[in-house]
């Protein structure tokens, strides 16, 4: 047997490892009261279980596929930028993929984010517990990995697992019966033909010498929901950096020196957190696990992060009226997402 064929079998077990990582149970998602968005309680009990996660590039099962309405239209989450690469997303591609799904409504919104809320918890707590080897992971662990060494690979792979989470989150919608088998089954597929186009597109661009690009993709995408937790504790540790390091006892001049709210510009918001992240990275792990440990519980709700805003499922392929809602058609080059300017020749209304 070739070393080649031996790497490709030993890539499809730690992928499959990956993705069936288990992790402790998340806080429970309950339905929001007054206020709304009730972020869920410390105690958590047990998760239900679900169905192992797909791996990125497979798609869901022929026998899904015939329930799902994938012939309606819907906006793909992979768009390409003007070298014809597919944009690689920075946002949760299974909450793009609710507002791109044209079966869930603003309806089911009320339901969703106090799961929304509840994961991002789980993955701040796991973050923290585990934060050596969150930046181990993002500082080169996955970027520079060499294919060749299988040892090192299955290292990397066991480092990720305990920031894997358990289920997608439109596999805990669905089991949670927020979102119906329709619904869900909708939203995975949509998740994974984006997917299955940057497998595509390494497989085309680099064929089997694309593996190593596509490993990492896989490495990088199982922690995706990691990142986005981290990212938004350094927004949120950012804001009251000096209170926090007065709180904890920790001397960092670095971190006080960068003690602010973050920018309102876009433009500018990936770079102060990059900055941000490095100062804190001056920090030992306990220390940083400390700083953030003080962030969390400085709020009203530890589990409560005020940089999960409301998701907007939306878009103009969907029209909402009373007692539910209802699609049309699109024409032309008309934009499909609220907010952009239609083309004057387009009329209103549905079809």
């Amino acid at each position: 047997m070739s070393n080649s064929l031996l790497r490709m079998i030993a890539l499809v077990g730690l992928a499959a490892g990956i993705a069936q990582a288990q992790v402790a149970p998340p806080p429970p998602a309950e339905k929001p009261t007054e206020p709304k968005y009730t972020p869920p309680a410390k105690q958590a009990p047990a998760q239900p279980q679900a169905r192992p996660a797909p791996k990125p590039g497979e798609a869901p099962q022929a026998s899904r596929l015939k329930d799902l309405p994938t012939d309606i239209p819907y906006p793909k989450l992979a768009q390409r930028d003007e070298n014809g690469k597919v944009i690689r997303l920075k946002e949760l591609p299974d909450i793009l993929a609710l507002r791109a799904n044209p079966t869930v409504g603003e309806k089911s919104v009320d339901d969703i984010m106090p799961v929304i809320y509840g994961r991002r918890a789980r993955f701040e707590m796991l973050v923290i517990e585990n934060l050596d080897l969150y930046w181990q992971l993002t500082a080169g662990a996955i970027s520079n990995l060499d294919m060749n060494n299988l040892q090192e690979l299955s290292r990397v792979a066991e480092m990720v697992k305990p920031l894997v989470g358990k289920n997608t989150l439109s596999e805990e919608l669905q089991s949670r019966g927020i979102l119906s088998r329709t619904q869900g089954g909708m939203n995975e597929y949509i998740v994974q033909e984006y997917k299955q186009a940057i497998a595509n597109e390494i497989e085309a661009s680099q064929g089997q010498d694309g593996m190593t690009e596509f490993m990492k993709f896989i490495l990088e995408d199982s922690i995706h929901e990691a990142r986005l937790a981290y990212q938004g504790m350094l927004v949120e540790a950012k804001s009251k950096a000096r209170e926090l390091l007065s709180k904890t006892g920790i001397e960092n001049e670095k971190v006080a020196a960068l003690s602010g709210m973050i920018s309102s510009d876009p433009d500018v918001v990936e770079q102060e957190v990059a900055e941000f992240d490095a100062a804190v990275r001056t920090m030992t792990v306990d220390e940083a696990i400390r700083f953030f440990t003080a962030m969390r519980e400085a709020r009203e709700n530890p589990n409560f992060s005020p940089t999960v805003k409301r998701i907007d499922v939306m878009h103009n392929l969907k029209v909402n009226y009373e007692g539910g809602m209802q699609r049309r058609e699109i024409k032309g080059n008309e934009p499909i997402f609220k907010g952009q300017k239609k083309p004057a020749e387009q009329p209103e209304g549905d079809n």
